[in-house]
């Protein structure tokens, strides 16, 4: 997009040319791109900025709409900080010629300039689109979104964006005075998904660099500490510090260190150290209350974690860890007095439940102490049902109703499960309804081992549960009837092993509906219907025409099957025989594939689209073949060649291509 190889000769030459011929306006505005070049990516800084903005007023005076000129000059005085002088070359250049890469990046680097990266992305982006082998382009690009990414709370698909941005920036080669600061976001954006191994290389290269040795240092520890190296962590951090020993986030980083190799004396002296450097450092009260903790002084940490959230009452890992030293140390009825004030207080917050507000922070506290009751156990439960009228709000009573439902269950699934263990004894209707009310906290081997009832326990019970009989038809007539007890609560179970649909469950009753006895079978066959199985249904269907009841079981059957689950969107592998529903592309003519439900769409297809989103939008009614969404529930619906694909599955696409191209690169790096 701009000169850089050989510009210092390049930039000699020009100003040689323009002396022969000065009104050539050409030549002048090619030697105010040098200058803009040198200015911006070359560590020329504003006087050079100003000598392109120079020669670019030179060409204006003679051709006002020589839009090559108003960019230039509008893009010199952005470098220079003066972006409303700016904003007017660029103005008039959007009116001349609305597709010119140089002039998008300009604009975003304005945006950016002004705090607005909405719109810094979306012209960044265009200038991407237009000139893709830009490594200005990628590079603005790859750091705006990683802007955007540390601003938002859930940003993982932003810092991938950046990620691979940044990574096309460095293999196109950036000027040698960018490099280093592009090593530093490469290696922040490893960091933050979670690539280490990765962020090290970048940090270790960085290293090499006078300017930036100290922030490689520094985040060369993040990385060992990240990857459980706590000793070279400490290191790092030690050299960091020889040349910046007042950062109290280092001192607070160390800490942490320590604390992790349990040695605590040295933990207490690494916080101590950053809280008389910032008295407020969040970080290090934690890790000074943790310490505390683990040397068995829990009344000193509770002091320490109770003034960490004074100063920071958002800070949740303090509180999480005060509400679990009370309920560790048996105080369930500070954890009951402490729910109760946080949600009699909830509803004199103001309104706005956004990451950071007090409804928000309160919400989050009311959940760490919903943890802390149910890990106490269902004895609880009372603690959380008289909170519920100290509150209006509906979601805040639901959650609390939820709780409280979740605690009874378990207590009524664990009385089941010790049912189950002697099925021979307690077998009925009622401990059968229960399980299938609690399967999902009942083990599944204690649901299958309460199906063990056999005829003998069925004469014993027969004696035990109604006593002897007067004659032998009396006797025969009880254990009958405890028979039909028997195989109607083995239905029951097979249905609450059906309930919780896992593989071992369907293989059970696969064997059962192919061994059992008919009725039994049936029970079988319908939690197989629960599962989906298409067999299973037709089976049952045709029982029921048999009868004359078939509109019945349909209709009982619709509130048992499962919708057709929609698949989640996957990459296709090279050796699988798979085409583009929309172009006909298969594996070997594009890079990608990505399957869903109904459709496989190719790389070419997904980037067009992405291109036209606007052109592209489905109508009203379409729905996405990948995922299922509608409109509604997401941010559009594209056709491309009578495909329909939501804005989530784009991005889930063009994330696995980006995905790939760094794992590629990042491999070889």
């Amino acid at each position: 997009m701009f000169p850089h190889k050989k510009l210092d000769w390049h930039t000699g030459r020009l100003e040689g040319q323009i002396r022969q011929t000065p009104d050539d306006p050409e030549i002048r505005h090619e030697l105010a791109r040098c200058y803009l070049s040198s200015g911006l990516y070359h560590g020329g800084g504003e006087a050079l900025c100003n000598k392109a903005l120079g020669q670019a007023r030179k060409v204006l005076n003679d051709d006002p709409s020589h839009v090559g000129a108003l960019v230039t000059a509008g893009t010199a005085l952005v470098g220079m900080g003066r972006p409303d002088a700016g904003r007017k070359f660029l103005d008039e250049a959007i009116r001349l010629d609305a597709e010119r890469a140089d002039l998008h990046l300009a604009l975003g680097a304005l945006h950016r300039s002004e705090g607005d990266r909405h719109l810094a992305l979306r012209h960044l982006e265009s200038a991407c689109r237009l000139s893709p082998d830009s490594w200005e382009a990628h590079l603005y690009l790859g750091r705006v979104l990683g802007e955007r990414a540390r601003e938002l709370p859930e940003a993982g698909r932003l810092v991938e964006r950046a990620q691979f941005h940044l990574v096309q920036a460095l293999k196109l080669g950036p000027s040698q005075d960018l490099s280093a600061p592009l090593l530093r976001d490469l290696g922040l954006s490893c960091l933050q998904t979670g690539r280490f191994r990765e962020a090290e290389k970048f940090f270790l290269r960085l290293r090499e660099h006078d300017r930036f040795r100290h922030v490689a240092r520094y985040h060369l520890g993040m990385v060992a500490y990240h990857l459980g190296k706590y000793n070279n962590a400490i290191q790092h951090f030690r050299q960091y510090l020889s040349d910046r020993p007042d950062d109290p986030r280092v001192h607070a980083r160390m800490g942490m260190a320590y604390l992790q190799l349990s040695e605590h004396k040295r933990a207490r002296e690494a916080c101590n150290q950053a809280l008389m450097l910032d008295p407020g450092s969040r970080l290090a009260r934690y890790a000074l209350g943790c310490s505390l903790l683990e040397e068995g002084n829990p009344a000193e940490a509770l002091r320490v974690f109770k003034e960490a959230l004074q100063e920071n009452p958002d800070h949740m890992e303090a509180y999480l860890e005060l509400t679990r030293t009370r309920r560790l140390s048996g105080d369930v009825p500070w954890l009951g007095q402490a729910l109760a004030a946080e949600v009699r207080h909830y509803d004199r917050l103001p309104p706005g439940t956004s990451p950071g507000t007090p409804r928000h922070v309160t919400r989050h506290r009311v959940g760490v102490l919903l943890d802390q009751l149910r890990a106490v156990g269902p004895a609880t439960t009372t603690h959380i049902l008289d909170a519920l009228p100290l509150v209006q709000d509906e979601g805040l009573r639901f959650q609390l109703w939820e709780a409280a439902c979740s605690l009874s269950s378990s207590a009524i699934a664990d009385d089941v499960a010790v049912a189950l263990k002697q099925p021979d004894e307690t077998f009925g209707i009622g401990l059968a309804r229960n399980a299938v009310a609690t399967a999902g906290g009942i083990p599944e081997p204690v649901l299958t081992r309460g199906l063990g009832v056999k005829e003998e326990d069925l004469k014993r019970a027969a004696v035990e549960r109604a006593g002897p009989a007067a004659d032998v038809g009396r006797h025969r007539q009880n254990v009958e009837s405890l028979r039909r007890e028997a195989r109607a609560y083995q239905a029951l179970l097979l249905l609450a092993i059906a309930s919780r649909r896992s593989r071992s469950g369907r293989r059970l009753l696969e064997t059962w509906a192919s061994t059992a006895d008919p009725e039994l079978a049936v029970a079988a066959q319908t939690g197989l219907a629960m599962y989906g199985d298409p067999k299973a249904i037709a089976e049952l269907q045709a029982r029921a025409d048999l009868r004359r009841a078939g509109p019945r079981i349909r209709m009982l059957l619709a509130g048992v099957v499962p919708p057709r689950a929609a698949v989640p969107p996957r990459a296709v592998s090279d050796t699988e025989d798979a085409h583009c529903s929309s172009c006909g592309r298969t594996s070997r003519d594009a890079a990608h594939l990505m399957a869903g439900t109904d459709a496989v769409i190719c790389d070419v297809c997904v980037l067009d689209t992405g291109r036209k989103r606007r052109q592209s939008l489905a109508p009203d009614e379409a729905v996405c073949a990948f995922c299922g969404k509608t409109h509604l529930e997401c941010k559009g619906v594209y056709r491309k060649s009578g495909v329909d694909i939501c804005s989530d599955c784009l991005e889930l696409s063009l994330g696995l291509m980006e995905r790939e191209d760094v794992d590629r690169f990042l491999a070889t790096y």
